[in-house]
């Protein structure tokens, strides 16, 4: 992703004060960033009389009028009406590659994000890469859907990183195929996978493993076999995971702890009583 400055200007009409001009310009941007055009926080400035902005651009074409999303163009044709035209883009990281890979190459896809991550929750399974939402064959609704998911992600791993109270909560939420946030990630696949005609798997953290059988495992939802080689080491790419079952539509990593075992059991498949 580029660093980015945008441009609004100042205000078409005198009766616009400050206020509802920056209102206008930080609606225009929540509706670009939840359809994936643009990625993570931005910040505001005013300089000169003009409102100016700094976000990140996920490929110097992203705001491309053709990309724009029904809520992208209402509140594109509202900054328009405030500022007396469109906003002006300038990337401001000079090292842009001029080719980005074509999503439609890849045979499957995945859907993953993490605490530090601004991009996009769904990746080639090939390469690992992000996949800018504005580019996939999906709804309006559905693309602001995954970013909500990838939100309410991201907000569980933090409460995991701290350690505090709610760790292990929050790590069930995260391992545990049949938790809400699984299962509402693992129903988003199956959209993305419909919309692009592509195996859309969801990814499993496994942290806390168990030092005997770990690296056989059996899928957590249907018992069967996943294993996709016997190499156990972490020295491979994430995309190129330790787990995978075809049938559920579930990808993980052998574990990253053995040092509880009380833990092991969370995500790991339940016999039917």
């Amino acid at each position: 992703m580029f660093l980015t400055q945008l441009t609004f200007g100042s205000a078409a009409s005198a009766s616009l004060d400050r206020d509802a001009l920056k209102d206008a310009a930080e609606s225009y941007l929540a509706s670009l960033l939840k359809n994936g055009q643009i990625y993570g926080e931005y910040l505001f400035a005013w300089c000169d009389g003009n409102l100016v902005a700094y976000t990140h651009l996920p490929r110097p074409d992203a705001v491309a009028e053709r990309h724009h999303s029904a809520w992208v163009k209402k509140e594109f044709d509202a900054v328009v009406r405030n500022f007396g035209g469109p906003p002006k883009w300038k990337i401001i990281d000079d090292d842009v590659p001029k080719r980005f890979p074509n999503w439609k190459q890849s045979a499957s896809l995945y859907l993953f994000t993490h605490m530090f991550d601004d991009t996009s929750p769904v990746c080639c399974g090939e390469s690992g890469k992000p996949v800018p939402l504005y580019l996939l064959p999906l709804g309006q609704e559905l693309r602001e859907h995954i970013y909500f998911w990838g939100c309410a992600y991201k907000s569980h791993d933090h409460i995991w990183l701290n350690s505090a109270s709610l760790e292990i909560p929050a790590y069930k939420q995260l391992a545990d195929p049949m938790s809400d946030l699984s299962s509402n990630g693992r129903e988003l696949c199956a959209q993305v996978e419909r919309a692009t005609g592509r195996p859309t798997y969801y990814f499993l953290m496994r942290y806390w493993g168990r030092n005997i059988d770990e690296a056989i495992r059996c899928c957590p939802d249907c018992g069967g076999k996943w294993q996709t080689s016997k190499v156990e080491t972490d020295g491979r790419p994430f995309h190129q995971f330790h787990f995978r079952c075809r049938r559920c539509r579930l990808v993980s990593h052998c574990a990253n702890s053995y040092e509880d075992e009380r833990h092991a059991r969370i995500g790991e498949f339940k016999k039917a009583k």
